[in-house]
């Protein structure tokens, strides 16, 4: 397990042969596939998928979202989420984010196991023949890196897989064994297991090593002692150094004069907020720049009456999921009394001392954005129909108005449309009855847009069709399909044949049934309301949309079997006897056995019924007609 020699596996060798090992069994997703669907597959495939979509998050790993999130992490999620890494499907710095997260919210075994399993792929990429030259493995390596380095549990803990890593790494620096960059990735990490034990380069690290570290400038060490020092004392006096650090390089001149005031501020609270209450925001603005700006569709499933919000990309109209709204650096705000404009709150782990505003200061008012940990606002990704029918009422524009301290300050928007449902028939039961009785409301008020409720018996549907998609859109009470027509007879079989005799024909089979009637289409009361406008255009379109169909003929019966011809008789033997002279008398010459009889031919199919008869489609108007 520990001898250096068996590193030599090429890395690129072994993730074929799992690829072909899996790629007959792993199941494909439809794409975009969103953080709810993923959640509910609760599948490695799944979460790969999702993760390597644009605009994914890494959100659908943290079990302290209020959104959909992973809710295990077994062996098969483990293996198949590190796998999404080494080869190459999921972004390294969205994987490094969302491992984070699946260890932050993972019981002590099922963490430890996914340590393991990183360890062990980190050992094989390290140990690749390639790994020098191919930055995209080094970038995969930088990830887990960054993992074991800024989370704050002891990596080296029992984790069998991690302790091996290690023990390897140690021997292969001392043997001169790595190359330049893996050298450097295992002192890095080296070192930051010393700092759990309180060692740095070999020094006990105490108050003086942290102050030459901050006369260095040395933020990333104190980082590590951060999050890796055993003592307590020590880790917040790394963390004092670099908080000191910042101020020092802040352009606020208010930070630098008031140091010992945002020290303690953001020692306290990872961030020096604003009091808006003393400070209140006067303007603000959006950086366009910094601000992913996409179509928002909603895909709607009329049967199930749910609908999903996805985005769009570009002009090529390349789906995604809807990107977090992630307003820091890109929202910037006019504070009274603060000489700069402000963003909110860097992550408390940053410990940046810039006057900013507090995530939970800040109101994204939308009906379906809601505010997560970190001060980013996500999408709800699935709603019911009703809630989707809510949206139209801003239009062709997906507003996201931004609120600070209670004071609208600014409002940016993003194209929205819904895209054509499915058409929607509402079939009979059965071809003796009519078919469902439709009543229908038509929301026509907007003139780019047209909102349905459909009552069908007890349950009411919602589709929304926008005006330019309405002509490919159809919504029908259909009838049932008529009965299928009664299978023919089967032709009798043919009589066996006697001795020496052929079969009997078999008879022809019997022609099949034809189709029932299909069933009428049930009646149809539309009601339309176009608001002030006049309906003459919407009814001539809602005329070929809104329709009562008969159902289809049932199928012609098949037609019976011929039945077989009779076998035939047996043969017989001739018989000789020798008479007084030796010579060979026939007394019978036999005969052969007869033939089959011919089979009967196979009856005729019955015709399709005839379509049934369509209902009534009443249109009524609640504006100018």
């Amino acid at each position: 397990m520990r001898a250096l020699v068996r590193w030599g596996t090429s890395l690129s060798a072994l993730v074929t042969l799992v690829a072909l090992a899996g790629c007959a069994h792993e199941p494909t997703f439809q794409l975009p596939i969103t953080a709810a669907e993923t959640a509910t597959h609760g599948s490695a495939p799944a979460l790969v998928a999702y993760l390597s979509q644009p605009d994914a998050s890494a959100t659908v790993c943290d079990r302290q979202t209020r959104g959909p999130h992973i809710a295990t992490l077994d062996e098969p999620m483990r293996e198949g989420f590190v796998h999404g890494l080494v080869s190459g499907r999921v972004d390294p710095a969205l994987w490094e984010q969302c491992a984070d997260a699946l260890l932050e919210g993972a019981a002590p075994k099922d963490a430890a196991a996914l340590m393991d399993e990183i360890g062990r792929a980190y050992r094989s990429l390290v140990k690749d023949s390639s790994f020098e030259t191919r930055p995209d493995m080094q970038q995969r390596v930088t990830a887990m890196q960054k993992l074991y380095l800024e989370r704050p549990n002891r990596i080296h803990d029992p984790h069998e897989a991690l302790a091996d890593l290690l023990f390897d790494l140690r021997r292969a620096l001392a043997g001169d064994r790595l190359g330049p960059v893996a050298s450097r990735f295992g002192r890095e990490l080296i070192a930051a297991v010393d700092a759990e034990v309180g060692v740095w380069k070999g020094r006990r690290v105490d108050a003086p090593l942290l102050d030459s570290l901050y006369a260095e400038r040395d933020e990333a060490t104190l980082g590590v002692f951060v999050e890796r020092l055993p003592d307590p004392e020590l880790r917040e006096e790394a963390r004092r150094r670099i908080v000191r650090l910042h101020i020092a390089a802040s352009p606020f001149p208010e930070v630098r004069a008031h140091a010992d005031d945002v020290e303690r501020r953001v020692l306290a609270r990872g961030a020096n907020p604003i009091a808006t209450d003393r400070e209140p925001p006067l303007r603000g603005w959006i950086d366009s720049t910094k601000m992913p700006m996409r179509e928002v569709l909603v895909r709607q499933d009329v049967v199930k009456q749910t609908a999903t919000l996805v985005g769009v990309r570009n002009a090529a109209q390349r789906l995604s999921v809807l990107p977090d709204v992630q307003l820091r650096g890109a929202l910037l705000v006019d504070v009274q009394g603060v000489p700069r404009p402000v963003t909110l709150c860097a992550p408390p782990r940053d410990l940046d001392p810039t006057p900013c505003i507090a995530a939970e200061d800040v109101k994204l008012e939308n009906p379906v954005a809601y505010l997560d940990e970190g001060g980013v606002f996500r999408f709800v990704d699935r709603l019911s129909m009703r809630q989707a029918v809510a949206l139209t009422s801003m239009h062709e524009r997906f507003e996201l108005p931004v609120s600070i301290a209670a004071k609208r300050l600014l409002s940016f928007e993003w194209p929205f449309h819904y895209e054509r449902p499915e058409d929607v028939y509402f079939d009979g039961r059965v071809a003796t009855e009519v078919g469902p009785r439709l009543v229908v409301k038509v929301d026509h008020r907007d003139p780019n847009r047209y909102v349905f409720e459909i009552a069908n018996r007890a349950t009411s549907y919602f589709a929304v069709v926008e005006a330019a998609d309405l002509g490919s859109f159809h919504l029908v009470s259909r009838g049932a399909r008529g009965e299928t027509g009664a299978s023919g007879s089967s032709g009798s079989s043919g009589s066996s044949g006697g001795e020496c005799s052929s079969g009997g024909a078999g008879g022809d089979g019997g022609p099949g049934g034809d189709g029932g009637p299909g069933g009428k289409g049930g009646d149809v009361d539309v009601d339309v309301d176009c608001g002030d406008a006049s309906c003459g255009e919407a009814l001539a379109q809602l005329r070929a949309t809104v329709l009562s169909l008969g159902g289809p003929g049932g199928f012609g019966g098949a037609g019976g079997s011929g039945g077989a011809g009779g076998s035939g008789g047996s043969g017989r033997s001739a018989t000789t006897h020798t008479d007084a002279d030796g010579n060979t008398v026939v007394d019978d010459p036999g005969c052969s056995g007869g033939s089959s009889g011919s089979s009967g031919t196979n009856g005729a199919s019955g015709s399709d019924g005839p379509r049934g008869a369509p209902g009534t489609v009443t249109f009524v108007t609640r504006r100018k007609s």
